[in-house]
């Protein structure tokens, strides 16, 4: 009997593998038509669901700041973000089947977001619809609505569980490394044409770009601004100072390499010509020095004596230092290369005259927001207008107003304000009691992220800042601090022993034998 089932089973096998291998290979023979992708992909996805029920949480975790992308389905998504869509899903699958296993709960942090995803389908039912031009829809903008809402499902889907406190290390470096596949933009610059597949998952940047589309770079090369590899220092960055923090990074005595390593991490970072980078950079570490208690150790001075000299070898030789690094110190008043401090003045011009031109639209989307909808033909009408202009219509168009406090009110009006700023207050109290009251083995990584959330707070208003691109980080850094310890740390209270005075007997203190 045994043996019959034994090959019935092997007949469904062959009768299901042997028709999909034909089919496959059929399809194979084109293999960039986009039936043969799509069909390749349902297929490796099906294969992949196994994989996903055991390891979607990881998973989301290690792709959230990832720069892949799934080219061959439309719109060309974000890794991230198909990856929290499968990740929620699953974790409400296995709710609905075991009701034991359940998301943590934060109410504090739920109601905002809720309130926040509201605002955003109103807006966006009542400014025209969603509007998805890779589905073939005449209207563009319909994918920041699909990133701020899929911000919010990720959200869920990292506080499906909590983190193992085993492996809370592994998934805190997975989270902030993501950012270092940005590098795979900039590989033109160092690999041959061969590797040009790999720019099909991540996309090319700035200096990559420039390769690929013939430029002379050997003679442009002073210029050239390698974002990737910024982006690159930055993850490394944030790696180092969660599993560390500032005092295992310089006051190791044993480990001298973590302090020349992440010299060299601070430096890289500025190869990206942001001159936000290296303020983040600074304000970041001096939020950790406070809150690390570094200003009482021995610390200081030697903060204070390298300082000086690291400040004295900066203007001294400034004006050699390469070119996207001397960008990122342009606001200082140091000797730099003029075409380095020209490139940053006309980025800050730009901008200034932008925020001005947006500020007189902002009283007439205090009610009801602009949303994201906008129509292809007035694209290309704006398109033609502005040709040989600086761009500021087409980047206002797409919301993209390099102004955190615009990219909120301009679409979302006052409701939107209103949810934004009450979900950043929720986060800074999530991440704050976290930092205070969690588990001591998390306390860098807990310390790390308070720091994190509120200095991007306040970059997110006064220097730069994106509601769709900035959105996701922030909601990925409070889904990682609750995810890490469980919830929100509350503070221990210790049972007081309760003294009970007999009174009927005297307190030895002032007992008196008898005739004194």
């Amino acid at each position: 009997m045994s043996n019959a089932s034994a090959v019935f089973r092997s007949l469904i096998i062959y009768g299901l593998v042997l028709p999909l291998a034909i089919s496959l290979g059929y399809l194979l023979a084109t293999p960039l038509d986009f039936t043969t992708m799509t069909v390749v992909g349902i297929i490796l996805f099906i294969l992949t669901i196994p994989l996903f029920l055991r390891w979607h949480h990881p998973w989301l975790f290690a792709t959230w700041n990832m720069s892949a992308i799934l080219f061959f389905l439309p719109g060309r998504p974000s890794v991230w973000l198909i990856v929290a869509i499968i990740s929620f899903s699953i974790g409400v699958l296995q709710y609905v089947i075991n009701r034991d296993v359940k998301f943590l709960n934060v109410p504090s942090v739920t109601r905002p977001l809720l309130f926040l995803g509201i605002v955003v389908l109103i807006t966006m039912r009542l400014t025209g619809g969603i509007g998805l031009k890779a589905l073939g829809s005449e209207t563009y903008g319909g994918k920041n609505y699909v990133l701020l809402l899929t911000s919010i499902i990720g959200y869920f889907a990292l506080i499906s569980r909590q983190i193992p406190p085993k492996r809370v290390e592994l998934y805190v470096l997975l989270f902030f490394i993501g950012s270092i596949t940005m590098a795979f933009g900039d590989l033109p610059l160092l690999l041959p044409s061969g590797f040009n597949f790999l720019y099909l998952i991540f996309p090319l940047l700035q200096s990559g770009a420039l390769v690929q589309q013939g430029v002379d770079v050997v003679g442009t090369s002073a210029s050239i601004r390698v974002t990737g590899f910024g982006f690159m220092g930055m993850a490394l960055f944030g790696a180092m100072l969660s599993r560390y923090g500032l005092r295992g990074i310089f006051l190791e005595p044993s480990k001298p390499w973590r302090a020349v390593l992440f010299t060299a991490v601070f430096f890289s970072g500025l190869l990206g010509g942001f001159r936000s980078v290296f303020i983040f950079f600074m304000m970041v570490m001096v939020v950790l020095f406070y809150m690390e208690r570094l200003y009482q150790t021995r610390l200081l001075p030697m903060l204070i004596i390298v300082g000086m000299l690291g400040g004295t070898l900066m203007i001294a030789f400034a004006n050699r230092l390469p070119f996207a690094v001397q960008r990122s110190i342009a606001f200082l008043p140091i000797n730099i290369d003029p075409m380095a401090r020209l490139s940053a003045t006309v980025t800050t011009e730009w901008r200034l005259q932008m925020w001005k031109d947006v500020l007189q639209e902002v009283p007439q989307y205090l009610i009801l927001g602009k949303g994201y909808g906008f129509s292809a033909r007035d694209l290309a009408m704006l398109q033609d207008t502005a040709r040989g202009g600086s761009g500021l219509e087409t980047t206002m168009m797409a919301g993209d107003y390099h102004n955190g406090g615009l990219s909120v009110i301009i679409p979302f009006g006052l409701p939107g304000m209103l949810g934004f700023l009450w979900f950043l207050w929720a986060g800074l109290r999530v991440t704050y009691q976290n930092y205070q009251f969690g588990d001591p083995q998390f306390h860098r990584a807990n310390s790390y992220i308070f720091a994190l959330f509120l200095v991007k707070s306040f970059f997110f208003f006064t220097i730069f800042g994106g509601l769709v691109t900035d959105f996701m980080q922030f909601t990925g850094l409070l889904g990682l601090s609750i995810s890490l310890n469980g919830g929100v740390a509350r503070p221990v209270v210790l049972d007081q022993p309760k003294v009970v005075l007999n009174r009927f007997k005297l307190h030895p203190g002032i007992h008196r034998p008898l005739g004194a």
